[in-house]
């Protein structure tokens, strides 16, 4: 039996997905919190240690920091804004997606969103904060607007537009902002929300193609980063 291409399947069910993803940044900014205003420790100390994306760590080894830095985030307003952010868009794509298809894109959106910095971003640049998983979630939001258009303008309108606009905008204009982790995490929660699928959307050789596609980009970025970041342990800044 084929899925009507039209209907729209929705989990119903509360967002514990997203509140969980909550939860684990604030007790990991709690964490880093306890480190620096009890235990003393500076603050460059502390994210490194909690797993901050620092490019010349990756390449020594440090993978996990490509994910970890998702976790962290560099003061109170950092983490304040990224949060508001999760908590009111991150259940519109739990909804659509599902659970299990939502964390997906998530964590995916953050790993982009850190490959694309650690490949672009100076060699010795460290950056933190969910915001690239943030963006995601956006990205599966546009994902949603290209299956069900009429329904995504009834429901977003502009609103997701003209939020992703502004924030990019804000991003090129400030320092302090890793906007290429903003970049990857968009791209990467587009084209992860390609492969997973909306919610009870059956997989398709071209969702498996995708994939494959995806995993080969996101070799590349590592390599390009990789390499970078070698260059500029052997000869120093170009």
């Amino acid at each position: 039996m084929q899925q009507d291409p039209q209907r729209v399947f929705l989990n119903r069910s509360r967002p514990y997905v997203t509140y969980a993803l909550i939860g684990i940044n604030v007790a990991v900014f709690l964490v880093e919190l306890v480190l620096q205003y009890v235990l003393g420790w500076p603050y460059g100390q502390t994210i490194l240690t909690l797993g901050a994306k620092e490019n010349l760590l990756i390449t020594s080894g440090q993978y996990w920091r490509l994910l970890t830095a998702c976790f962290l985030h560099a003061n109170f307003m950092h983490i304040v804004s990224n949060l508001i952010g999760l908590y009111f868009w991150g259940p519109h794509a739990e909804v659509l997606f599902g659970r299990a298809r939502y964390l997906l894109v998530y964590l995916a959106s953050g790993l982009f969103g850190s490959l694309l910095s650690y490949a672009a971003s100076e060699p010795l640049s460290v950056s933190v904060g969910a915001s690239g998983a943030i963006f995601g979630i956006f990205g599966a939001l546009l994902y949603f607007r290209t299956r069900h258009k009429q329904v995504f303008d009834q429901v977003f309108g502009m609103q997701v537009v003209v939020f992703i606009g502004l924030n990019l905008l804000n991003g090129f204009l400030s320092t302090g902002i890793d906007n290429l982790g903003h970049i990857g995490g968009l791209v990467g929660g587009f084209c992860a929300s390609y492969v997973v699928g909306l919610y009870r959307e059956r997989p398709t050789w071209k969702r498996v193609l995708a994939c494959v596609g995806l995993v080969v980009l996101a070799a590349a970025l590592f390599l390009i980063g990789y390499v970078r970041a070698m260059r500029f342990l052997l000869t120093g800044p170009i």
